[in-house]
């Protein structure tokens, strides 16, 4: 209690009181060291992102720690305003490089990072464009032998193109199309797949009467699609699924919805309806994977 009342006096008093004076022999204070800082409150997201790639870029740095540099990046990116850093911090260039790397984990992880950040972002999908990244991203799906970096670039690509008309101009200038062909043509399940839903998304986005005209894609898109022979591909594509495939059973599905949202329109309508292997190819797989439902590809046929 005795303590108590000292401290109460001493802070309690005003200058002109007499309080106890403070022993002015006391070493005062002294600020904490900014390493100290940074293991107390942690650094912040722009310097953990350039440290990121520094390590990536080093020679020195492990596999490993590559590969952790690269989680701890996308983790980071999942935030906008980090996403949208990477441009004034110059980290653009220095990740779509990634892109060629010798290693195909940090392929991967570069890819991945990359469509994190453009994912539902204008401004990141603009920038990332930009420096050449869209067209990057196309080249490693056609042209790599890795199939989960194909898998991951065609992610990249899906993520800056959708809900974005600039983007998927782009794309289509860039030959895009017939890759996304080529993946459905000899590509792994999970590549089919992500390559159904995307084309399954931008038809909806081109027949989306809701959305301003200028926001989405034209009629030419699914035009487009529907004459470029993407339903015989389609069909070669299931036909393999059917014989092969086990676990193919999502890619199915993404198959058959791309179908079904193409028969929407008329160009597509009549693809599918002319494509004769087409009815056999679903009939195999449906046996194959009865789970996946096709009535409404089924009406097409």
């Amino acid at each position: 209690m005795e303590a108590l009342l000292k401290w109460a006096v001493l802070n309690g008093a005003t200058a002109s009181e007499d309080a106890p004076a403070r022993d002015s022999t006391q070493s005062q204070p002294q600020a904490l060291d900014p390493a100290v800082l940074d293991v107390i409150l942690g650094k912040p997201a722009s310097v953990q992102m350039t440290e990121c790639l520094d390590a990536i870029e080093h020679s020195e740095t492990p596999l490993e720690a590559c590969e952790i540099a690269l989680d701890d990046l996308e983790m980071l990116v999942e935030n906008i305003d980090n996403a949208n850093n990477l441009e004034p911090l110059g980290l653009w260039p220095r990740l779509i490089r990634l892109f060629d790397s010798k290693e195909p984990s940090i392929q991967v992880g570069a890819l991945w990072v990359s469509g994190t950040a453009v994912q539902n972002n204008p401004n990141a999908q603009k920038k990332f464009s930009s420096h050449g990244g869209l067209q990057s991203a196309l080249r490693v799906l056609k042209d790599d032998s890795d199939s989960s970096v194909r898998t991951k670039a065609l992610y990249c690509v899906s993520s800056c193109v959708r809900a974005n008309v600039e983007g998927l101009t782009e794309l289509i200038g860039s030959n895009g199309l017939p890759t996304l062909m080529l993946a459905i043509e000899n590509g792994t399940s999970g590549l089919r797949q992500k390559a159904f839903f995307l084309l399954r998304s931008l038809i909806e986005e081109a027949v989306d009467s809701e959305t301003a005209e200028e926001l989405r894609p034209g009629m030419y898109l699914p035009n487009a699609i529907a004459e470029m022979g993407f339903v015989e591909a389609a069909t070669t594509a299931l036909e393999e699924m059917a014989d092969t495939d086990q676990g193919a059973a999502p890619a199915f599905e993404q198959a058959v919805g791309f179908l079904v949202t193409l028969g929407t329109t008329e160009s597509g309508k009549q693809a599918v309806n002319t494509c004769k292997l087409l009815r056999k190819a679903v009939s195999a797989a449906q046996k194959q994977f009865p789970g996946v439902e096709t009535d409404g590809l089924d009406k097409l046929l």
